[in-house]
């Protein structure tokens, strides 16, 4: 991993939310091993990326915006994504309803 990567991952580790303007998450991207992609129909991609410690989940709230959030284990990881996309599956239906992307 460059050091571009370890710094992101270092700040993320000392922030556990981390918003990264979309040409910083494309110049480090590929750094990391992507583990799986779920696509959200209203807000691009939610991206799983392997790191250090555990795992990191990737969000697009805007289109020149990435939110990268840190995620302990697997456990962790399902229960995010569950949650994420029953959210949006309730946004497509008219709920009304909000992600706070950054907390």
């Amino acid at each position: 991993m460059h050091q571009d990567a370890l710094d992101v991952v270092k700040r993320l580790s000392e922030q556990p939310v981390l918003t990264l303007q979309l040409s910083e998450w494309e110049s480090v991207a590929d750094q990391f091993d992507e583990v799986e992609r779920h696509r959200t129909h209203i807000k691009g991609d939610i991206v799983i990326f392997r790191i250090e410690d555990g795992f990191a989940a990737v969000e697009e709230p805007v289109a020149n915006e990435r939110v990268m959030r840190l995620l302990k284990d697997m456990k962790e990881v399902r229960s995010f994504v569950t949650d994420r996309l029953e959210t949006y599956e309730r946004m497509w239906d008219g709920c009304g309803c909000k992600i706070d992307y950054h907390s």
